[in-house]
């Protein structure tokens, strides 16, 4: 009987705990559309997914917040297992004090980024592209006029993303390759014409499947 327990006891799996902060309405809606879809609910169960929208609205305050999060998280005795921030460059301030603080934190915080913004990598399941773009306004007019989308800024697009999401995480790893040697050779990710590294997180969250 024992030996019986001892086994039963070993094959539980505990799912990690994870906490992502996100300042817009679109990447909550995506992100939390991910990890509450029925058949992996109870999977994801332990993940935490805030929108958390600081007073001076930064990615600084966003690095900030998850940095106060870990220590609360670890004083409660119940540390996070990984600590994502999404943010864009949006006309955004001190991005690379945001990125900084984030790398040197311990645990270190990982970010996701987009420029100019989340709806680059909602383009990126349309279409292969690097085409600079001023502004979020132009990314949603130029995805509305070509595909005929009645898009909108803090959308719930998950539905219809869910159908591509292989093209769309296939097509933000070819934009982060492409740009590649600009970055090898020391180039910040903000410094890019654009740029989306939101795969990273999506294949990380069904790894833990």
């Amino acid at each position: 009987m024992k030996r019986g327990f001892r086994k039963s006891r070993l094959s539980l799996k505990f799912s990690k705990r994870g906490l992502i902060l996100c300042e817009g309405e679109t990447e909550e809606n995506y992100f939390k559309g991910l990890i509450t879809q029925e058949r992996y609910r109870r999977k994801f169960s332990s993940i935490d997914v805030k929108i958390f929208k600081p007073k001076d609205h930064s990615p600084l305050g966003l690095v900030n917040e998850s940095k106060l999060k870990i220590k609360e998280a670890k004083r409660e005795k119940n540390p996070y297992d990984f600590v994502w921030v999404i943010f864009d460059r949006d006309g955004h301030a001190k991005i690379p004090e945001a990125f900084e603080i984030a790398r040197t934190s311990k645990p270190e915080i990982k970010i996701i980024y987009t420029k100019p913004c989340f709806e680059y990598y909602v383009l990126l399941h349309f279409e292969k592209t690097t085409k600079p773009f001023y502004k979020c306004d132009d990314v949603i007019s130029y995805i509305n006029e070509k595909y005929k989308i009645d898009y909108k800024k803090a959308s719930n697009l998950f539905d219809l993303l869910l159908t591509q999401k292989e093209t769309g995480t296939s097509n933000s790893n070819w934009v982060v390759n492409q740009f590649a040697d600009e970055i090898e050779g020391g180039k910040k990710i903000y410094e890019l014409s654009a740029f989306s590294n939101v795969h990273e997180l999506v294949e990380y969250l069904y790894s833990l499947l």
